[in-house]
């Protein structure tokens, strides 16, 4: 499939936008506690009893909505967080469920902590899943993941793809150099075809399933991403934000 028409596919299905009117962070919410709580239960579904999942990182994040654009029903979200610039503020939830170690060669603990941020709470809504065999985890890289007839779909899965794409560009609208993300190695290993480069960064845990740390650095992200991929990215980013800036060098500086 050419570049050109996975971006235009996605923008004919799909809108990206940031979470920042209340209705819109409530849909966000909404869709975690759908995923998180009710359908995996990984959190109880007692703590929310608005049905909106939260946690103390919402504050400080940027939140992504992801829509079906014909039917303005919710699909799916992800946030980025930053870190606390204090120095002794509050851990990240990667840095406290699975802490990466300084074996791998990029430790948070060796980094100022204005350096970087996480990706989390990425979800989709069972709906739009479609899955098959991955029955077990909130987001699949399997193909049709889309809501539309078969003469629709494609086998590129737009949704996750599209999802990990808001993702990169909020990190990259941060004053950040690295984005961690907690995941499953095998997820890992999927992104990699389309050029989402995640370095392990830490030993795998148990958390949710098998689990470790994983770690974005700015400076190559954009570069890495495949050509099937990377209109997508700055269609995604121009949904977000507005017009495409450089993201040549990394923007934040650091002593």
């Amino acid at each position: 499939m050419a570049q050109t028409s996975i971006a235009a596919n996605f923008g004919k299905y799909f809108e990206l936008k940031l979470a920042q009117h209340p209705d819109q962070l409530e849909q966000t919410l909404h869709i975690r506690y759908q995923v998180y709580c009710e359908e995996f239960e990984y959190e109880p579904q007692g703590r929310f009893p608005d049905k909106m999942e939260r946690d103390e990182f919402d504050d400080r994040a940027l939140h992504c909505l992801m829509t079906h654009r014909e039917t303005q029903a919710p699909v799916g979200c992800i946030r980025f967080i930053s870190a606390d610039s204090d120095e002794d503020g509050r851990p990240l939830p990667f840095e406290r469920f699975c802490p990466p170690t300084p074996d791998f060669g990029i430790h948070p603990r060796l980094m100022p902590k204005a350096c970087y941020g996480e990706l989390s709470r990425l979800a989709v809504l069972e709906s739009f899943r479609r899955r098959r065999k991955d029955t077990k985890t909130p987001v699949s890289l399997t193909p049709n993941d889309t809501n539309e007839t078969s003469e629709q779909r494609d086998a590129f899965p737009m949704i996750p793809v599209g999802l990990f794409m808001a993702g990169i560009a909020m990190f990259l609208r941060s004053q950040t150099d690295f984005s961690f993300a907690l995941m499953e190695p095998r997820l890992a290993r999927r992104l990699q075809r389309f050029g989402i480069r995640f370095i392990q960064a830490g030993q795998l845990v148990e958390h949710h399933g098998p689990r470790a740390p994983f770690v974005l650095p700015r400076e190559t992200v954009v570069d890495s991403l495949s050509p099937d991929v990377i209109d997508l990215f700055w269609l995604v980013d121009q949904q977000l934000f507005g017009p495409r800036p450089s993201y040549e060098a990394p923007i934040a500086q650091h002593a």
